[in-house]
């Protein structure tokens, strides 16, 4: 059996960042740290994660800038590209448990679930996660909706013992600096109250989370999974912070 830990930026909510995260967490921890990664893509029947990887290697075939971007990688730090695999949701329980007693070296196995809670094979596939993350935007639905799916899992999911579930965190995300800071450490009070804990980071709203590879040469990356973010576009963006944190949750050694 592998040491794989399983995790899941995960929330009934759509547009909170969950793919988005998954991406960008996975390349930094694997290009930047060394923590060996892999994705897997239970999102049916989009399957966005295998499709972005897909295109991207498309693009790696076809644009000499691509190439020697990954020509570059490769020297930097000797890895080659993370698996990243789709599964249907329906037989993602079995995947994951298989993957987990495999032999493989992967570190953290990243998992993208559909934005909903009303999903039996959602639920069962959160709760044999190791640890979940649910971002949260700073708007009153958001906030409800969050709440109301961090409770469930907390309650009904973690605290009864069932599957593998150790910790679900909530966090701050697409957080506009101009806003209050004491308004988030009010909510952060709530949420202790209520059994949920947010985590230390927070991440900005900003357009560079939508900036992926480019068939532009000028253009940097910032949301790949054949390379890390940009170093410049890291700077502010608290994805280096987060994950770090993650890596403090969970125990993993890097490097």
């Amino acid at each position: 059996m592998s040491d794989t830990i399983a995790v899941a930026f995960s929330n009934q909510k759509g547009g909170v960042g969950k793919s988005t995260l998954t991406v960008l967490v996975a390349s930094y921890l694997y290009y930047e740290m060394g923590v060996k990664v892999a994705i897997m893509d239970c999102d049916s029947p989009q399957h966005s994660l295998m499709g972005e990887r897909n295109r991207e290697l498309k693009d790696l075939d076809e644009f000499p800038h691509i190439q020697a971007m990954a020509t570059a990688q490769l020297a930097k730090c000797g890895l080659q590209p993370y698996p990243v695999f789709e599964c249907p949701l329906e037989t993602s329980l079995a995947t994951l448990r298989k993957y987990i007693k495999g032999d493989n070296d992967t570190q953290i196995l990243f998992l993208d679930l559909p934005g909903t809670m009303n999903n039996f094979n959602v639920l069962q596939v959160v709760s044999n996660c190791d640890y979940v993350f649910c971002p949260m935007a700073a708007s009153k639905y958001d906030i409800e909706s969050t709440l109301g799916y961090c409770q469930f899992i907390h309650g009904h999911i973690m605290t009864s013992g069932y599957g593998n579930l150790k910790n679900v965190k909530i966090l701050w995300n697409k957080i506009d600096a101009r806003e209050r800071r004491d308004l988030y450490g009010e909510y952060d009070e709530f949420m202790e109250s209520i059994g949920l804990e947010a985590m230390k980071t927070t991440l900005p709203a900003s357009v560079r989370f939508k900036r992926g590879l480019s068939v532009n040469p000028k253009n940097k990356v910032f949301r790949s999974t054949l390379f890390p973010p940009d170093p410049s576009l890291i700077k502010g963006s608290c994805i280096d912070e987060l994950a770090k944190e993650i890596l403090a949750i969970t125990g993993i050694r890097h490097g």
